[in-house]
């Protein structure tokens, strides 16, 4: 037990430290007190990914007072970078704290998901971008498809979509696939104003990606998803497409075949820009532990933060942070990048057509370096960098820079013509389907490459 004002507890299931099979966190703004047996604990305090983790054991006989101060190790905004985690499953009333809790500036909160919809039957809140602190806004128009053919997020909306009753009483969402989630996302951007609805594709593995890159472009793509856990990686595919395990063995082959499947979709010109979500509330992570940052010039508001991912200006991370600044002069690419971390870094990368085209092993947890190769053989450039952790794989990664290139993406388009194929011999799409005929679709999309 503990008891503070303002405070929020979990317990999730989760790999700690000291591997206890559960672990139990809190939120909480000044001084908390806990009521333990005696023994000995680890505590762990943390006030996002900007501060420096402090680790304390202690041994509790019958009293025992702690104190912790947590330092920044680096400040994003001071460099005109804003946070964001856009994928929260907590509930609204808690979201103030948690967001002040981890020194994150914006919070996309998912309150309509599947079949859960507190605004049944009424308008939704006109007031959807709510202030929670002086750095901190959560937004609340926001919902999930998540069915058998995968995640879509909408963020913004202007009404509820109805999506609780796509899934009939019983079954779980993973056996539903009719209607397709597409007829959501075109029936929310129908009713677009400016940016919003914003449409998030989840995570690069779900079945009906590929239909949905073809037929109806996202605005961003997950590439820090919630299967980057804090404490391990769920190296698996849930309901989506199988990898090839040879190729792409263990948690960093998870993480490697997830992003070579949207390094693939870039190769194809659609350098959507990548996006970072925790699942908080539903997976066993923090809030913002998978957080973008977005490049603003001046005063941040929502609309400015969209407006500059749209823009490209945007990098992921759940551990260390890059700078990087490509430019195109004299047919030439070059530049500088930067790379800072908490943890001891392990590598630094220029990825360019899906492969990598420089790398550094620095030594420490700081990195600058320059690069200067030739533009014209490459399509599009990003920079990525790992720290060293031996549980789960922490990274930073940028968008895509267009470059001036070409890439035979012939091979990536045969690719996803091949799993949209195999998609549409799924027995749970039969001829005549809303869904059958998106896919046909999307082959001819994909066949145009050949």
């Amino acid at each position: 037990m503990y008891q503070a004002e303002g405070s929020v507890s979990s317990r999730r299931p989760g790999r700690s430290d000291a591997g206890s099979p559960y672990w139990r966190s809190f939120a909480v703004k000044g001084n908390a007190m806990l009521s333990v047996p005696s023994g000995r604990y680890r505590i762990i305090a943390e006030h996002g990914l900007e501060y420096e983790r402090v680790i304390r054991d202690v041994e509790v006989g019958e009293t025992a007072k702690v104190e912790l101060h947590l330092r920044p190790w680096i400040r994003m905004r001071e460099r005109g970078w804003w946070s964001g985690d856009m994928h929260v499953h907590r509930p609204v009333a808690d979201v103030p704290l948690l967001l002040e809790a981890e020194d994150l500036n914006l919070g996309v909160v998912f309150t309509m998901w599947n079949r859960q919809n507190p605004y049944a039957g009424r308008a939704l809140p006109r007031e959807w971008i709510v202030r929670t602190g002086p750095s901190n806004w959560m937004t609340v128009t926001n919902a999930e498809d998540e069915r058998g053919g995968g995640a879509w997020m909408l963020h913004g909306l202007r009404e509820a979509l109805g999506l609780e009753a796509a899934v009939a009483p019983g079954k779980p969402v993973t056996e539903s696939w009719d209607p397709p989630g597409m007829d959501f996302v075109r029936k929310a951007r129908g009713r677009k104003q400016g940016l919003f609805p914003w449409f998030d594709l989840e995570k690069p593995i779900w079945w009906e990606a590929p239909v949905m890159m073809a037929l109806e472009r996202p605005d961003s793509i997950g590439l820090l998803h919630n299967h980057y856990d804090q404490y391990g990686m769920y190296d698996n595919e849930a309901w989506g497409r199988k990898r090839d395990m040879a190729a792409f063995p263990g948690p960093r082959g998870f993480s490697d075949y997830s992003l070579q499947l949207i390094y693939r979709y870039w190769n194809l010109g659609w350098l959507v820009p990548p996006s970072a979500g925790s699942a908080s509330g539903v997976l066993p992570n923090p809030v913002g532990y998978n957080r973008m940052y977005v490049k603003l010039q001046g005063a941040f508001s929502v609309n400015k933060w969209y407006e500059a991912l749209k823009a490209g200006g945007v990098m992921v991370s759940n551990g260390p942070v890059l700078f990087f600044e490509p430019k195109v002069e004299g047919g030439r690419l070059r530049g500088s990048i930067e790379a800072v971390s908490r943890d001891d870094l392990e590598r630094v990368e220029l990825v360019a057509n899906g492969t990598v085209i420089q790398g550094w092993k620095p030594a420490g947890k700081r990195f600058q370096g320059t690069f200067d190769l030739d533009a014209a053989l490459y399509s599009w450039v990003a920079a990525r960098c790992y720290a060293n952790n031996d549980v789960t794989v922490r990274m930073a990664h940028t968008g895509p820079a267009p470059l001036p290139g070409r890439r035979d993406a012939r091979a990536d388009a045969a690719y996803y013509l091949e799993w949209v194929e195999e998609l549409q011999r799924n027995p749970k799409t039969p001829e005549g389907t809303k869904a059958a005929e998106l896919y046909r679709r999307a082959i001819e999309a994909y066949r145009q490459w050949k």
